[in-house]
C-alpha cells in the first residue's frame, strides 16, 4: 500500500501524481490523504468533486481531513492503510500548511519503512532532491488527473500543463529517462 499526504486537493497530483501511477501500473494499492477540504481558493464544492475525480482517474482512495488535529489525521491513515511508503510535502516549501503537512507526517509515520517528500510549486530553492523517478509512460494520465482541477487551473498559472511537462523533463536528466519526479528520502 503506498499513502501519499498533500494539504490541499491538488498537491499530491502535482508532486508525484506520475509516481503514483507507477505504482498502480505495478498492481499496487495507492491512497491519497489530503488535510484540507478545498485547495488554495475556489469553490470548496468543486474542489471536492474534482480531487475526487483526479484521485479517480489515479486508482487512489482518496480520503479528505481537516488541517487541525492533523497528527492524529495522519496516524488514522496509517493504521487504516498500512503504508509501506508515504509521500508528502518537502519542508523545503514557502506554503505554510505543506510544511505543517509534512512535519506532521514526519511525526505520524514514525513506523513506516520509507518517507520522500515530494517537490511543490511553492518549494524553494532548497528543495534538494536525491532520488529520481521515472515517468515517463505516466505523463499524461498525470497531466489529466491534474487537468480535473479545473477550479484551481483557472486561478494556478504553476498548473499549466506544459510547465509540469517541462517540470518532469527537467529532472529525467537525473534518471536517464524523458520525465521523472523529484523526490527527498527522509
Amino acid at each position: 500500500m503506498i499513502l501519499a499526504v498533500g494539504a490541499h486537493l491538488d498537491d499530491v497530483e502535482i508532486g508525484v501524481g506520475g509516481i503514483l501511477l507507477a505504482h498502480r501500473a505495478k498492481g499496487h494499492e495507492v491512497a491519497t490523504l489530503t488535510l484540507s477540504g478545498s485547495s488554495a481558493g475556489g469553490n470548496v464544492t468543486a474542489s471536492a468533486r474534482e480531487g475526487e475525480r483526479a484521485a479517480c482517474g489515479m486508482g487512489a482512495q482518496l480520503t479528505v481531513a481537516s488541517l487541525p488535529d492533523i497528527i492524529e489525521q495522519i496516524e488514522q491513515a496509517v493504521a487504516r492503510f498500512r503504508p509501506g511508503v508515504i509521500y508528502t510535502h518537502s519542508l523545503h516549501d514557502m506554503d505554510r500548511d505543506h510544511r505543517l503537512v509534512h512535519q506532521a507526517t514526519i511525526v505520524a509515520a514514525e513506523q513506516v519503512p520509507q518517507v520522500a517528500c515530494y517537490q511543490s510549486p511553492s518549494a524553494t530553492l532548497d528543495f534538494h532532491p536525491n532520488r529520481f523517478v521515472p515517468i515517463d509512460d505516466f505523463v499524461e494520465d498525470k497531466l489529466a488527473a491534474i487537468a480535473g482541477h479545473r477550479s484551481q487551473i483557472a486561478l494556478a498559472d504553476y498548473l499549466a500543463p506544459d510547465l509540469l511537462a517541462a517540470t518532469a523533463r527537467y529532472w529525467s536528466r537525473y534518471s536517464g529517462s524523458l520525465a521523472a519526479e523529484a523526490l527527498e528520502m527522509v
